[in-house]
């Protein structure tokens, strides 16, 4: 038995409905540190990797089960999906290896339900999966079948049987089942974006996203130790093998920070249109929606004679923010606290505002793994009122002449150019300088991957 299947297993049997999945523990988190370091890698590959292929991996158990797999008892559940993620997945993990530490696991779980987990995972080694090539050649929605499932762009999985709805039948179910979406959101993209981009973007989504690094120095030579790969952004850098010691120590030190390319766009684009002399340089500038501080940071670090004041309503966020700009020495960094209008006003005034918005998270569903299970029962209404109250706080926070920033991790229009063509409509003197949309990149190799994201610089008249 290893502990990264015992610390899997303990956050997975947490997963009892669909739209609620577990929380993922942070690498600084108290509960992974307790995990010895060599197994982190696998406890994070098999949570991760299961919260990815949770539809796929239910639509495979239950072919092998004589009951609804939802009766079964929470932990078997999980230990069941952590035996069929490595049996399928996990090509380094041999099928006898996988069905005995998942039978060990379950004798200690419910000595009961040890020969059920045995039954039915040999009874997935007996559907003979094996990795064959797509046919690129045709486009992916027209290479389904109920009895393979893509794996990435190149490769896909086949069994000797029918397991997956019929997609001449139903495609939002089949694609629901081989994408590992939930159906309404695979619906939802299907009426968005037509069937073969939806169909190239749920595979996106299941690809494991690169590490992906942002130079925040202007002379900046990587050590040998770090395993770090230029990405085709420049000033971005890739963790080609992975996090470790070295990337931690050069991000501490504030010579990197982790982020996407299209997460930075927005306020790269910004400082291009200022060092291009088509905006007034900024000096007192708004991050409205810090969080953890990221574009914080890069708001500082891209505009350092100006001041840059944080405001968030999470306390804690903030309190790590501070901790980070201290940690890095970055001082031109002011923490508003908790933030209401009247702390606001006393902070201004300002020239620029960044909207980070609060959005559903389509752009990014690679890297934030639960958030398409979220999909169907996340409150749009109120996510899109409070959009709308953003821009409008910010309009009313900005003088004549002032910039608002408005950007989101969603690939949807009606958290982007809907809510900005919106905006423009009820606010008075707003004009509308740029916008950019930007899709998850697809079939591309680790190097040029980027996630999805939206961005809109507005101007006060």
């Amino acid at each position: 038995m290893t502990p990264a299947r015992d610390f899997a297993a303990n956050i997975l049997r947490r997963w009892t409905s669909l739209p609620e999945p577990p929380y993922l523990p942070e690498r600084a988190d108290p509960a992974s540190q307790d995990l010895p370091p060599r197994e982190r890698p696998l406890a994070f590959d098999l949570l991760t990797g299961i919260l990815r292929w949770r539809n796929a991996l239910d639509a495979i158990l239950a072919s092998r089960l004589r009951q609804p797999l939802d009766s079964l008892d929470p932990p078997i559940r999980a230990v069941l999906w952590i035996g069929a993620f490595q049996l399928l997945f996990q090509s380094g993990t041999a099928d006898y290896a996988a069905v005995d530490a998942a039978v060990t696991l379950a004798r200690r779980l419910n000595p009961k339900a040890s020969g059920l987990v045995n039954a039915v995972l040999r009874g997935i080694t007996r559907l003979l999966p094996v990795t064959g090539p797509l046919d690129t050649s045709k486009p992916l929605n027209q290479q389904l079948s109920r009895r393979a499932l893509a794996l990435d762009f190149q490769t896909q999985l086949f069994f000797n049987t029918n397991l997956f709805p019929d997609p001449s039948a139903d495609l939002t179910a089949h694609l629901a089942a081989v994408r590992s979406h939930p159906p309404q959101l695979v619906a939802h993209f299907r009426k968005l974006f037509g069937d073969p981009l939806t169909s190239e973007l749920l595979l996106r989504n299941n690809q494991r996203p690169a590490i992906l690094l942002r130079v925040d120095q202007d002379s900046f030579t990587a050590p040998a130790a770090a395993g770090l790969a230029p990405h085709s952004t420049p000033r971005f850098l890739i963790a080609a093998q992975g996090w470790n010691a070295s990337i931690e120590s050069l991000v501490h030190a504030g010579q990197l920070s982790p982020q996407d390319p299209t997460a930075a766009m927005p306020i790269q684009f910004l400082a291009a249109e200022i060092a291009a002399g088509k905006l007034p340089s900024p000096t007192r500038i708004l991050d409205l929606c810090a969080g953890l501080g990221t574009k914080t940071i890069q708001l500082a670090r891209a505009f350092p004679s100006a001041q840059i004041f944080a405001a968030d309503i999470d306390e804690r966020k903030l309190h790590r923010l501070q901790a980070r700009a201290d940690q890095i020495h970055q001082k031109n960094i002011q923490i508003i606290p908790p933030e209401t209008p009247a702390a606001l006003a006393a902070a201004g005034p300002f020239d620029l505002i960044l909207i980070d918005a609060p959005c559903s998270n389509t752009g990014v569903l690679a890297r934030r793994v639960q958030s398409r299970w979220r999909w169907p029962t996340l409150d749009h209404d109120a996510l899109a009122k409070l959009q709308r109250q953003l821009i409008n706080q910010a309009a009313k926070l900005l003088p004549p002449g002032g910039i608002i920033l408005y950007s989101t991790c969603s690939i949807l229009r009606d958290e982007n150019q809907d809510r900005i063509a919106k905006a423009l409509a009820d606010l008075d003197g707003v004009k509308l300088l740029a916008e950019e949309a930007t899709l998850p990149s697809k079939n591309t190799p680790p190097t040029g991957m980027v996630d999805g994201g939206y961005f809109a610089v507005l101007k006060i008249e």
